[in-house]
């Protein structure tokens, strides 16, 4: 039996109650996360994150660079179920917190993990060009169970409303909105500078076009982020509201060039701009 298979076949008896002690409950994960990022790629690496709602859904994040990200909610724990069987099979809370490497490498591997369970124990490790013995395989392991959710069609978040502003310390401001319809988005384009201000409808189609670009460029990723008190500095945010009805925002600044995720966005706008 494959490893991965035998892996998951074991999470029912993991979370089986504790023999001879009735009154004290099984831990179960309530929050999973798990990033590998090499600084040299053109996309950032794995990040997978789990997380238990107010709610009670859970909140799945599976990011794997090019073409992207996909997310969704989950009406079951299942999903903990299983990973609290990979978590048991690699040992992972015998980790170390902090891996090293003796040699001087600056654009090399790094990688986090953290995980919580329902008592409010967790457990967090991580490293730069430094690992477990059995991270190699453990790692694989992860990518190998999460692929299969890469098929997940219910509860996946898709973009309804995206605003993005960037004000320079000129006071010259561009602002795009994006806003979903019953039969066409309608499109707001604000460039003062360029003396543009106009509202256009455009496909639907085309809210999922930015979904993916947003993705593509790691637009909600915190790696590249950078708040600065500089006068002379350009900022920049973004809001999201997905059909779910959840809601997501985030700032970053730049002062000469725009960061890669600003300049993705920007370029997707310019079609529109130059009609």
């Amino acid at each position: 039996m494959p490893l991965l298979s035998a892996i998951i076949a074991l999470a029912v008896s993991c979370v089986s109650p504790t023999t001879g002690n009735k009154d004290k409950l099984p831990e179960r994960l309530t929050a999973f996360r798990f990033n590998h990022h090499n600084s040299m790629a053109m996309y950032n690496g794995e990040n997978y994150n789990v997380t238990t709602m107010n709610d009670g859904r859970v909140h799945v994040v599976i990011d794997e660079g090019f073409p992207g990200e996909k997310e969704f909610y989950l009406n079951d724990t299942t999903i903990f179920d299983e990973l609290l069987t990979i978590v048991k099979t690699y040992k992972m809370d015998k980790y170390k917190e902090n891996y090293k490497t003796w040699m001087d490498i600056r654009d090399g591997d790094s990688w986090s993990l953290h995980y919580t369970y329902n008592s409010r124990r967790s457990v967090s490790s991580g490293g730069y060009m430094a690992w477990p013995k059995n991270y190699k395989e453990m790692r694989k392991t992860l990518a190998d169970y999460f692929q299969k959710w890469r098929n997940h069609t219910q509860g996946v978040l898709i973009f309804d409303y995206f605003k993005f502003t960037s004000k320079n310390n000129k006071g010259q401001d561009q602002e795009f909105t994006l806003e979903r319809g019953d039969d066409e988005a309608t499109m707001t384009l604000r460039d003062a500078e360029r003396g543009i201000d106009k509202t256009i409808n455009v496909s639907n189609d085309v809210l999922q076009l930015l979904q993916e670009r947003a993705n593509t460029v790691n637009l909600k990723s915190t790696i590249y982020d950078y708040v600065t008190d500089d006068k002379e500095a350009t900022r920049c945010t973004y809001f999201v509201r997905y059909n779910t009805g959840d809601t997501i925002s985030g700032i970053t600044c730049h002062t000469q060039y725009p960061s890669h995720k600003v300049r993705g966005i920007l370029d997707f706008f310019d079609k529109w701009l130059n009609e």
